[in-house]
């Protein structure tokens, strides 16, 4: 039986046991057999007539005679392709003459000299490749009106009408085939010996829009095959061969079919004359191609260009592979920046193999900005202006891959935000920068295998997991396998980015002992002891909260402290009273002799006030009326402050500017040096020093020697009172307390911890002061206290 020896596949509405019941089985809609392996000579008999698909490919069928075929007419695809293994087939007339219906036929590989006769003329896809047809006439295809697709690739080519794909490839032509059909829409005439295209070669192909005529001039196999040399060197293509092809979209014109480097079209050569002596380096045919949407000019090693830019509307992509773009991109040499401006439309570019070693700044700005996809790998660069991307707000992919990179600078918000491959393979990369991708969000897939990765930082991690990267490759990277890489093996383990060949390629270079080891097998529990490390934790944790705690308080309660500690120790050694010298006066008013309104309100009001009323009077040393003539001064000056228990500044604008009353402060400063004992009491008759930092600090420390003359007449006795209370009251430094210089710094000159006793009556109270003792810019020496 058949079942035995043929594999079958069909559709029935009931199951077919044996090849047997084919004839029986009338409700079969759709049927095909595919037989393989045949050991007969002959086409396999007893297959149903309304079997639709029949497959005898690669079989060793010898003969097929006119019987093989003649009760299948429900026939629309038959495949006879290698029908023998490659070797020639006999096929007799009219074989095919009742196949009404087919609309399929291969016949690739069966070693014909000619085309079948009486093909049907249902047939519309008819494949011949593989065969030894020498000759095709017009009689090889009559009556093949409906032909679309026609597969002669490898042999050679005769007319047909309302062909529209043409594939010519890899034959022996010596020139373009005349009288094509003008119904083609792709014509691929790669790898033929095509020296020469004329202007009247693709005349009439208005239709078309696939050319590729590649590989032509000189014709290069691949290796080991030498390069089959041509006549004029390379091809040549008149200035208007493509003139008429305004549908045109795909123009592939690469490998080699220029090798003057001085030709300016990447991958054609244009001549102007009829003897092909002359070369003239022309781009101008873009404009011409309307319609033109990929252009291949790769493999031509210029580097040389005459006209420095090229011109299209619709072109969407391309390549422009093995060049020489370093030399058109030489520094100081702007004249190739704009060769790609003007491809407005222009959305994949590959500038692969170009031997670029850097891209000029202005060339960045100058690319077309609608790129979706950009291709510079197989260069030499070692810098990368990422900065430069923000311009290409569609691009997609990037390549990057077989250069020179050594480290990757941050690439942050400016890159583009719809980039989603990344392609940093082959590189020499060693470092990636903190934060190394932070801009773009869009990106899925990142590779940086092959490259000189010792181990990734946690804050490169970090912004990879902070991404929407699903795919990373790491592999062929010298990866440090130490414990310096243990957060990178653990985000590894606990990412959910897919790391490709992960066990099998990501693997270890150093320590020697872990050569050759995949990463993610390190053992990484040797780099952790879990209970040194919370005993780590504990302590560090305790010293931290220690230490905050301790300096929280000293900021809130130092001085408490710092006021009970010299308290304490105050009552332990005892206090003991200063008594100051014996005193000619109680007060020595210092005024501006030279205002006689200052002058006479002293003489009349103050001096009555303090000498004459009152319950104790306390006699005044006046500079008008107590001081001998012919006395300096500074004599005066000192006399008086030093045989008076008390000195009284009366302070008016005028005063306060002369160098009386600077000297006469200065004084008074240097007997509560000197003597421990503040003798100074503030009168003030105006508003004056509002912003001086002594009188703010003397008014919160000592508040009772400043005395302001009051704004109402219903206060002065107020007034009076207070300005006699504070002549009264004497205040003492123990000195005997006090703690060594301990700061200079600036104008500061010394700080001393003093402690002063405020006697007032039978009243003691003891203060802790800090005394700054501040140097002005005039030299002289201002005492400031702060309670501490």
């Amino acid at each position: 039986m058949l079942a035995d020896k043929y594999f079958c596949v069909f559709y029935v509405t009931e199951c077919v046991h044996s090849l047997k019941n084919f004839s029986l089985c009338n409700a079969v809609a759709v049927f095909f057999i595919i037989y393989h392996y045949l050991t007969k000579v002959i086409v396999p008999s007893g297959i149903t007539s309304n079997a639709t698909e029949l497959d005898l490919s690669e079989n060793y069928i010898t003969n097929i005679s006119v019987k093989s075929f003649s009760n299948l007419r429900n026939l629309t695809k038959l495949d006879l392709s290698w029908a023998n293994k490659n070797h020639a087939v006999n096929i007799v007339a009219n074989v095919f003459k009742n196949l009404t219906k087919l609309n399929h036929l291969s016949l690739t590989g069966n070693c014909l000299n000619e085309t079948p006769s009486n093909l049907p003329h249902s047939v519309e896809i008819l494949e011949l490749n593989n065969n030894k047809i020498i000759l095709l006439d017009n009689s090889s295809f009559a009556g093949l009106t409906n032909v679309k697709k026609l597969w002669l690739s490898k042999k050679l080519f005769a007319v047909m009408t309302k062909l529209e794909a043409l594939d010519l490839s890899f034959n022996n032509l010596t020139r373009v085939p005349t009288g094509l059909p003008p119904s083609l829409t792709m014509l691929m005439l790669g790898s033929n010996k095509i020296p020469y295209i004329s202007e009247d070669d693709f005349h009439g192909l208005h239709n078309l829009k696939i050319l590729k005529i590649q590989g032509n001039c000189p014709r290069c196999q691949n290796a080991p095959y030498p390069c089959v040399p041509c006549q004029k060197t390379s091809l040549g293509i008149h200035p208007y061969a493509f003139h008429n092809l305004t549908q045109l979209e795909t123009l592939h014109l690469g490998r080699k079919l220029i090798d003057l480097p001085e030709c300016f079209l990447t991958s054609v050569i244009i001549r102007t004359t009829s003897n092909h002596t002359g070369v003239t380096h022309n781009l101008n045919f873009m404009k011409n191609l309307p319609a033109l949407r990929v252009l291949n000019m790769s493999h031509n090693a210029i580097s040389i260009l005459t006209t420095k830019q090229m011109h299209s509307k619709s072109l969407s992509e391309l390549q422009f592979t093995d060049n020489n773009l370093g030399t058109l991109w030489k520094e100081r040499d702007g004249s190739y920046e704009m060769l790609f401006t003007n491809l407005t439309n222009l959305t994949i570019l590959d500038i692969s193999q170009n031997r670029i070693t850097k891209i000029p700044d202005n060339v960045y700005e100058r690319l077309p900005h609608n790129l979706t996809k950009l291709r510079i790998s197989g260069n030499s660069l070692t810098d990368f202006k990422w900065n430069r991307l923000k311009c290409f707000h569609q691009l997609q992919i990037l390549d990057l891959s077989f250069n020179s990179l050594s480290h990757v600078k941050g690439i942050n918000s400016n890159i583009t935000q719809s980039l989603t491959f990344l392609d940093l393979s082959h590189n020499h990369i060693f470092h990636l920068d903190d934060g190394f991708i932070k801009g773009p969000k869009s990106l899925t897939t990142l590779s940086l295998s092959n490259n000189k990765l010792t181990t990734i930082n946690q804050s490169t991690l970090l912004s990879i997991s902070n991404n929407q990267i699903k795919t990373l490759f790491l592999q062929q990277n010298p990866f440090q396998c130490t414990c310096y890489s243990f957060e990178f093996i653990l985000w590894i383990e606990n990412s959910n980015v897919k790391i490709p060949r992960l066990t099998t390629k990501v693997k270890c270079a150093t320590p020697e002992n872990q050569k050759g080891r995949a990463l993610i097998y390190f053992d990484i529990n040797q780099c952790v002891n879990d209970s040194q490390a919370f005993q780590i934790y504990i302590l560090i944790t305790s010293f931290i909260f220690a230490f905050m705690f301790v300096t929280t308080v000293a900021h809130l309660f130092y001085w408490d402290a710092s006021y009970v500690v010299h308290f304490m120790k105050a009552r332990l050694k005892g206090y003991r009273s200063l008594n100051s010298p014996e005193s000619v006066y109680d007060v020595f008013v210092t005024y501006d002799t030279r205002d006689p309104h200052v002058s006479e309100w002293v003489m009349k009001n103050l001096r009555v006030k303090l000498e004459e009323e009152g319950e104790t009077h306390l006699p005044l040393c006046l500079e008008e009326r107590d001081w001998p003539l012919g006395v300096p001064l500074v004599d005066n000056l000192t006399q008086s402050i030093q045989y008076s228990r008390k000195t009284l500044f009366v302070l008016t604008e005028g005063y306060v500017k002369t160098g009386v009353f600077k000297l006469a402060m200065y004084l008074a400063h240097q007997r509560l040096l000197d003597e421990n004992v503040d003798v100074i009491v503030l009168l003030m008759l105006e508003p004056v020093l509002q912003h001086s930092h002594f009188l703010r600090l003397r008014r919160r420390l000592c508040e009772k020697s400043v005395v302001e003359w009051p704004r109402t007449a219903a206060a002065e006795a107020w007034f009076w009172q207070n300005l006699r209370n504070a002549n009264v009251s004497i205040y003492y430094l123990n000195l005997e307390n006090t703690v060594q210089v301990y700061l200079q710094k600036g104008n500061v000159l010394c700080t001393s911890r003093v402690f002063i006793t405020s006697v007032t009556g039978s009243v003691k109270t003891i203060l802790v002061y800090s005394l700054l003792l501040i140097k002005t810019e005039t030299g002289e020496h201002i005492l400031h206290f702060q309670q501490c």
